[in-house]
């Protein structure tokens, strides 16, 4: 039965090679576009992580303070409580200082004659969705932060803003980086659903103008099985030609990209398991043509 299914379904497709050409073109297109935008995703992935590991929060301690106060050590303490992956580093004033006068020498200068540099602590290495466990700990000890830095003195140096000034900056930088994210799963699930859309236009075209021969074929062969699977299987099998032409396109793209953009490994276009992505778009792009193409064929045939 199977074997006559598939016979039945592969008829189909030869019947209107016009149809079937365009729309198997059509449905690569967006298969292919579909995996630019993994890639896309990927490389989206590993500039969160680069822009993640430049990102540092500085926390100026009030002068009161220093890295005996048990304040201190219990802010830090719980720092590493909620966010486990953090550094925590400790700078003295004069450390601090010496930080300074690398990046800007002609205003430590200026600063030596009276340093008025807090001690600070530095955070560094925190994960994109952390930050705000973050600042729910520091808020809660805000009271040992110096947030009067003198910044006019400081020539407006960005590296002296205050807490409230740094994570209002990160919390933005954050955002937009989810928001890219969330844009590129709206993107391919728009394209998944395209698919689904088109397969089954193109059943619902097929049943239309052969919909007296299947009449007579429901008459003769009576079982729904035949009636309805025939046009699954063509749905699959729109669907498995176009990804596995669009997948030996991909394939070639990534293989060749290197040259283009002078990259020395594979690895550095597309750092994500090829071969179970490809397995898992397969599985999906399979359901997607045979839920579409049975959805199609029980509406159109009930009239």
């Amino acid at each position: 039965m199977l074997s006559r299914l598939v016979k039945y379904g592969a008829k189909n497709i030869m019947r209107n090679t016009f149809l079937s050409a365009s729309s198997i073109l059509i449905l690569t297109l967006l298969m292919f576009f579909i995996n630019i935008l993994l890639v896309l995703h990927d490389v989206s992935l590993r500039i969160i992580d680069g822009v993640n590991e430049k990102l540092t929060i500085s926390l100026y301690l009030e002068e009161e303070y220093d890295k005996n106060s048990v304040e201190i050590i219990d802010l830090q303490n719980d720092i590493k409580r909620a966010v486990p992956e953090v550094l925590i580093t400790y700078k003295t004033k004069d450390e601090v200082l010496d930080d300074l006068r690398k990046t800007d020498p002609e205003l430590v200068d200026i600063l030596e004659r009276q340093n008025p540099l807090p001690e600070t602590i530095s955070i560094s290495n925190i994960p994109l969705k952390s930050y705000e466990k973050l600042n729910n700990v520091v808020e809660s000890k805000l009271f040992v932060l110096s947030e009067n830095i003198d910044e006019e003195s400081l020539r407006n140096n960005e590296s002296f803003s205050t807490y409230t000034r740094q994570f209002e900056r990160i919390d933005k930088v954050t955002s937009v980086l989810n928001i890219l994210q969330i844009w590129l799963y709206i993107i391919i699930a728009t394209f998944i659903v395209s698919i689904a859309i088109i397969v089954y236009s193109i059943i619902g075209n097929f049943i239309y103008y052969y919909k007296d021969e299947i009449y007579i074929t429901r008459l003769v062969w009576g079982s729904k099985l035949f009636i309805y699977w025939p046009f699954s299987l063509q749905g699959m099998m729109y669907v498995g030609i176009s990804f596995i032409i669009s997948s030996a396109l991909f394939l070639v793209l990534l293989s060749n990209l290197r040259y283009v953009f002078e990259l020395s490994e594979f690895s550095d276009v597309y750092t994500g398991n090829l071969s179970l992505v490809l397995l898992i778009q397969g599985l999906v792009f399979l359901t997607v043509g045979a839920g579409s193409g049975f959805l199609s064929s029980r509406r159109y045939l009930k009239k």
